[in-house]
């Protein structure tokens, strides 16, 4: 281990997006079980139920919205210098919030490689500068190497959500209600994204679902506005995050975008079909594992900005030349 933690125990700092929260998960789960740290995660309120029954985790702060308004935060902050006075902060957030908390920590801080400029002269330049040393490390890789003296292969930094039994019955008991015939396999479609360009025009996701109906029993999830006449069930806005985790758990695949729960479905070893369009694999998001499948299309633009919010304009964006025939193709291969 390359630091020195008092009692073995360190603070974690990271507060968004979900996905990037979730993929800290698997890198506690590795650290605590090379090293046996235990941690206290400081994280939105929302996004804390991820690290329930976490062996790495020892405590959460979780923060409301109204924490984090900067009238409020100042003293958030104090208090949580005051109250983990004795132990060391990770920075894996690297915020304006993040600095702010560093700044008045009484013990050391200490900061991974977000490689901001890096990402920057490669989205610039249009992939001329950076893409080798990019590729070099995931985001997980570089949350690792704050304490690991090696770089870890990349699959055993996976996320991880350690659910209940219970939670588990529950969604078999949520999914046999919704589909009695017990004779397919369950994909569900999780059709929404922060940003609308890193997911498929919704009549492409009505399309698929029309087209697979016959085949698997369709389930969307998530959180967003479901058209009424998508073909399937809904268990969308129905769920919470562990909820959400659960069913996941039971599907037989997961085809989304670029997503936050992308990361939850390959978290609880769900088969993931994931559709990558603006964002790029140097960004350092993409999934790892056996059970993870990309479909993208190269284009020159690509990647067009950091995180997906530029509107694309082209005449036809980059996920929408991945074709419905390509992702059906790939949907049946995975299934069968």
């Amino acid at each position: 281990m390359k630091i020195s933690l008092p009692n073995n125990t360190a603070v974690i700092f990271r507060l968004s997006a979900m996905g990037d929260v979730a993929l800290l998960s698997g890198v506690l789960a590795y650290w605590h079980e090379q090293y046996q740290t235990k941690f206290i995660l400081i994280t939105r309120r929302e996004f804390a139920p991820l690290f329930e029954n976490h062996p790495a985790v020892a405590n959460i702060e979780s923060l409301s919205k109204e924490n984090l308004a900067y009238s409020e935060y100042n003293q958030i902050c104090k208090k949580l210098a005051d109250k983990y006075a004795d132990f060391p902060l990770f920075d894996l957030h690297a915020s304006t919030r993040s600095r702010l908390l560093a700044r008045i920590w009484k013990t050391s801080v200490y900061r991974y490689n977000k490689m901001p400029v890096l990402r920057r002269l490669f989205l610039w330049t249009k992939g001329k500068i950076g893409r080798q040393t990019l590729l070099e490390k995931n985001v997980c890789q570089r949350y690792a190497s704050l304490l690991c003296e090696e770089n870890p292969p990349r699959p055993l930094l996976k996320p991880q959500i350690f659910l209940t039994s219970e939670e588990i019955n529950t969604a078999k008991n949520t999914l046999a209600e919704l589909f009695p015939d017990n004779s397919k396999k369950i994909l569900a479609i999780h059709p929404f994204a922060t940003h609308n360009a890193k997911s498929l025009p919704m009549p492409r996701w009505q399309e698929l679902a029309e087209k697979l109906s016959a085949d698997c029993h369709i389930l969307f999830v998530g959180l967003g506005e479901l058209p009424e006449n998508m073909a399937g069930k809904s268990l969308v806005n129905k769920t919470n995050l562990r909820e959400l985790c659960a069913v996941l758990s039971e599907c037989s695949l997961l085809v989304t975008g670029d997503s936050g729960p992308m990361h939850l479905a390959n978290a609880v070893n769900t088969e993931l079909l994931a559709l990558f369009g603006p964002t790029t694999k140097e960004w350092g998001f993409f999934p790892e594992g056996e059970n993870v499948h990309i479909l993208q299309k190269e284009m020159p633009c690509r990647p067009c900005s950091l995180h997906g919010k530029q509107k694309c304009m082209q005449k036809e964006s980059c996920l929408e030349k991945i074709s419905a025939e390509e992702i059906i193709g790939q949907i049946k291969t995975i299934l069968h």
